[in-house]
């Protein structure tokens, strides 16, 4: 399905039929943020640091972007994170290495 089809459904969805997806998502979260707080496994820090958007796996409680923008937006998030994670790689085996050369002769 191409990404403004998408963006027009949940726009209908969302605003104009009351059961739309928006409400679902909504319901959903907040189900499972407040399943989460009444939890005894979670420490009080991990229970501090939870959102209702946590939850909201299809990324719809947010409406200042449209779907294509957030694509867009993860798939950056992703690429940066990438390229930081291998150069930290990087740095580390190049510290090993002159970590090891310093110790001969």
């Amino acid at each position: 399905m191409d990404a403004e089809v998408l963006d027009m459904l949940m726009v209908y969805d969302a605003y104009i039929e009351p059961s739309g997806i928006h409400i679902d998502m909504l319901k959903h979260a907040y189900q499972c943020y407040y399943s989460s707080l009444n939890s005894s496994t979670l420490t009080p820090e991990a229970k501090k640091n939870l959102k209702v958007s946590d939850y909201d796996f299809l990324d719809v409680l947010n409406p200042t972007l449209s779907t294509r923008e957030k694509a867009e937006k993860r798939k950056a998030n992703k690429e940066d994170n990438q390229a930081t994670s291998i150069s930290s790689i990087g740095e580390a085996i190049k510290n090993e290495a002159m970590r090891k050369n310093n110790g001969k002769k």
